[in-house]
């Protein structure tokens, strides 16, 4: 039951509201129904706003070639254009990010799951929070936590800071070290 989905890289700047809608594709492979239906799936209620939402993420995602949507009467038949740099990830991370009951911090699941994907994709030693917000289009107090629960609730993460000796008595933070623990290691 170590069923791996594919994330793409290029998702990583899509907002939180379309980027939900690509890790929904990720996890089912393609999606047929109303947009109840896909509320539903989110836990959302499926009030007219929250419909409206996901109407125009759709349209956004389809017009911008990340997915192919047809629509016939009320029901959308969605699909993933794949990209090029692939991340597969156990589906079972996706499962448990989007059931849990944060209780650290108030941050969404997608916002945790971007930031797993960009720490497991990472090549550089020594990173900052604006990097990782550069490349996820989130802010960086929603960065930090997202740290915060992949750290303390999931012990998903090891977080290293690196510093630099300025003089005898100042130190200067320059970044960070991010590594996976071996339980969330996708190698």
């Amino acid at each position: 039951m170590n069923e791996k989905i594919i994330f793409y890289r290029e998702w990583f700047p899509l907002d939180k509201k379309e980027f939900r809608i690509m890790a929904m594709l990720a996890d089912k492979g393609s999606f047929k129904g109303n947009l109840s239906n896909m509320c539903r799936y989110f836990s959302l209620s499926p009030q007219q706003k929250n419909r409206n939402n996901l109407r125009t993420s759709i349209k956004y995602l389809n017009d911008g070639k990340w997915i192919t949507a047809e629509k016939c009467g009320n029901t959308y038949c969605l699909k993933l254009i794949p990209k090029a740099e692939e991340i597969r990830i156990p589906r079972k991370w996706l499962t448990e990010l989007r059931k849990h009951n944060y209780s650290s911090e108030s941050v969404s699941w997608e916002a945790i799951l971007k930031v797993l994907l960009w720490i497991h994709n990472n090549k550089n030693d020594i990173i900052t929070n604006t990097d990782i917000s550069n490349d996820l289009n989130i802010s960086i107090s929603t960065i930090c936590a997202a740290k915060k629960v992949l750290k303390n609730e999931y012990e998903a993460i090891r977080v290293r800071k690196v510093s630099e000796k300025i003089n005898e008595d100042f130190f200067m933070t320059i970044g960070q070290e991010l590594h996976a623990c071996a339980w969330w290691n996708i190698d």
